[in-house]
């Protein structure tokens, strides 16, 4: 098929538009509503967000369908109740049916 792969230029800031979207969805979204005091602190927040962000947040890729948790893993039924996971400290939310 004759297809060469062009390596992206280092610290260009439109190269790879998304881990460019990716960093600004994770700066606005959980460390600016945070003052860190050490690295620990920024590394679990971002750990947190990022587990926020592959498993419960609405995707496209996903149909909009998030991943179950392990304590939501019952069928919800049509009338089950609305349950609030805080994340980040009640910074963001994931919102279910369950069971």
């Amino acid at each position: 098929m004759d297809i060469e792969g062009v390596p992206t230029p280092y610290h260009a800031p439109n190269a790879n538009s998304h881990v460019e979207r990716f960093h600004r969805t994770l700066r606005e979204d959980a460390l600016n509503h945070f003052i860190f005091r050490n690295t620990r602190q920024f590394q679990r927040v971002a750990r947190e967000f990022i587990e926020f962000y592959n498993r419960a947040r609405p995707s496209q890729a996903t149909h909009a369908i998030p991943d179950r948790y392990p304590e939501l893993l019952n069928e919800p039924h049509s009338s089950g109740k609305l349950v609030a996971r805080p994340v980040l400290g009640g910074v963001q939310h994931d919102y279910r049916l369950a069971a």
